[in-house]
């Protein structure tokens, strides 16, 4: 067997960081810190942990080891003026969860970018054998993750897009947002179930699954279409509400947030390495750590 690290001799150690708060079980870590060993490079991925952004933050992507770093709740927004680029779908989306240094020494500079939407769209498309361009897609929410999710669908040429959100008027701005694709907005499950113009093969729930328990699922939701795919966004609990109701339907397949949180992760190691992910052993790792924490 080859020796992984034999082509890694040059490689230079960089920092990798999740910024973020209330991040402690974060899994980010385990993903990423297992493909580095697992291709022999000298990196080295920790969190760090603040209520904003803020000098320590400012402080660690300017040192000139800094790699890069994922970007979590609450800092998607403004990490952005801190940076030197940002990428055409995380303007679209309007959140950054990925810092990227590129150069180095007076040509060294901080881009910004969003793989959430790619988490999204990657989970949809390995589950589903049938037409995106024939099926409504329902995303039921309205902040950061949901924008991603529309931003996902609008890309995977989603023939109708539906937007779910308490808010209505929320729900409004982004269906005017996401243009680029028949957009309506509805206050409840319901509305949006019974109005759709095609059969809903996708939904994509980004709110707490506290807020939606079986119960208050419509159950026209999952059985205006023989199959489709859930993305359930919330990690806990393992089994939500939604799930649940999708459960249900034989035709209809689940993913859950830690699949999205996975996919997406893959892609930020290889924009940082250069590599494709060792997908198998980031997978493996990640899902021993998810069982220790449950």
């Amino acid at each position: 067997m080859d020796n992984p690290t034999s082509g890694n001799a040059h490689v230079s150690r960089r920092d990798y960081f999740i910024f973020g708060y209330n991040i402690s079980h974060s899994l980010s870590p385990t993903l990423h810190n297992t493909g580095f060993r697992e291709l022999g490079l000298p990196h080295h991925f920790s969190i760090h942990e603040t209520p904003a952004v803020d000098e320590s933050i400012e402080s660690i992507i300017n040192r000139p080891e800094f790699g890069g770093a994922s970007v979590t709740f609450p800092h998607k927004l403004q990490i952005g003026s801190l940076l030197d680029s940002i990428s055409p779908s995380a303007e679209k989306v309007g959140a950054i969860n990925t810092i990227v240094a590129q150069g180095a020494g007076s040509e060294r500079t901080l881009h910004g970018d969003n793989t959430d939407w790619i988490g999204i769209s990657r989970c949809i498309e390995r589950s589903t054998d049938f037409d995106l361009k024939s099926s409504a897609g329902l995303v039921l929410g309205a902040g950061g993750a949901a924008r991603a999710a529309c931003y996902a669908l609008q890309t995977l040429g989603i023939s109708e897009l539906l937007i779910v959100n308490r808010t209505l008027s929320k729900a409004e701005q982004m269906a005017a947002h996401f243009n680029g694709v028949p957009s309506r907005s509805f206050n409840t499950l319901e509305e949006a179930s019974r109005d759709a113009k095609v059969a809903i093969w996708v939904v994509v729930a980004c709110v707490p699954a506290d807020d939606l328990s079986k119960d208050r699922i419509p159950a026209e939701l999952f059985t205006g279409s023989e199959t489709g795919v859930l993305v359930e966004m919330a990690y806990r609990p393992q089994v939500t509400g939604m799930m649940e109701a999708a459960a249900d339907r034989k035709g209809w397949r689940i993913c859950r947030g830690i699949d999205v949180l996975e996919e997406q992760a893959y892609e930020q190691f290889q924009m940082w390495t250069g590599k494709p992910a060792p997908v198998k052993a980031m997978r493996t790792a990640m899902r021993m750590k998810a069982k220790g924490n449950m």
